[in-house]
């Protein structure tokens, strides 16, 4: 059966959770933390709980796509964490494109393949766990525009047109099918971006990718990566985008961590600050700065703190 690539959020997500079950990105654990407290305390205020599980490890997509194990591990490890949120009676949100992208298509290859669920579960199933496909797995993203209007309600520091730049990433608008916006043209994010009083910059290079995907970014870095950023930072800087909105921490490391390596190149001091878009609403919510985490960016946020008045 031919399942529908794009689905009105509220198909998508046809009742809003009182609960989720969060799931953590090993590199916004990492590389930016104050993201994953970001989403919580947004939640908080929207009214949804975030639940998290100690028990959850790496979604296990990185050393699988470096060829570091085989695909028997990534299932294992899949369906025990997803086995988890089930455990709970919840479903799964992610906040990390990679998350995203690897839950899915592992989660697809064990629902599609009885002979590789049973197998899955017959090496979980000696730890106590089991998998069963019952938790749909979305991007947290896709929360945040199905609680769109409880969000216009709580703005307590609009961004006074703050022009932004938003980066979608690969792994969620490349999905075949079950994503909320059109690939081709998305503007959802931008619509986030206008409830919280900001000007959204259609930048030309904002639907490429950040370009550092694992094997790239650590085996190709200067060579491939970073012309690739250049190219995608000076459309940016081009339009006055003042602020790169991600929802993935791997594309936050490409977009922030490597703006100093591009000076030392002689390809521009950009200097435009990049952040999670939960990051960027907790702040317009009136979330303390102190809580979301900035000293782990390498471009500071002063800027965007002093149009927001803080």
């Amino acid at each position: 059966m031919i399942k529908q690539r794009q689905l009105p959020v509220e198909e998508r997500i046809p009742e809003i959770p009182e609960t989720i079950f969060l799931f953590r990105s090993c590199t916004g654990s990492m590389e930016y933390p104050g993201t994953e407290n970001a989403i919580k305390e947004v939640l908080k205020i929207l009214g949804v709980e975030a639940f998290m599980d100690p028990d959850q490890t790496c979604c296990a997509g990185y050393l699988l796509t470096c060829s570091g194990y085989l695909p028997e591990v990534a299932l294992a490890a899949t369906a025990r964490n997803l086995a988890l949120a089930e455990r709970k009676g919840m479903d799964t949100y992610v906040f990390c494109n990679g998350c995203f992208g690897y839950n899915k298509e592992l989660s697809h290859i064990l629902l599609d393949s009885p002979q590789n669920l049973k197998k899955t579960n017959q090496l979980i199933g000696q730890f106590g766990y089991e998998y069963q496909g019952k938790t749909v797995i979305h991007h947290v993203q896709e929360l945040y525009y199905r609680l769109k209007d409880r969000i216009a309600e709580n703005v307590v520091y609009p961004l006074n047109g703050l022009r932004v730049g938003t980066h979608y990433g690969c792994h969620y608008l490349a999905q075949l099918y079950g994503v909320i916006d059109d690939a081709e043209l998305p503007t959802f994010h931008e619509e986030i971006v206008e409830i919280l009083g900001g000007t959204p910059v259609f930048y030309k290079e904002r639907k490429m990718c950040c370009g550092y995907s694992v094997g790239r970014g650590f085996t190709h870095k200067e060579v491939t990566v970073q012309p690739h950023l250049a190219k995608k930072l000076q459309s940016a800087s081009d339009e006055g985008v003042e602020l790169i909105t991600t929802v993935c921490p791997g594309c936050n490391v490409a977009l922030d961590r490597e703006q100093p390596n591009l000076v030392k190149k002689g390809w521009g001091e950009f200097n435009i600050p990049v952040m999670d878009l939960g990051q960027l609403i907790a702040l317009c919510l009136g979330v303390p700065v102190k809580k979301l985490g900035f000293t782990a960016n390498t471009i500071q946020m002063d800027g965007v703190l002093r149009k927001l008045g803080l």
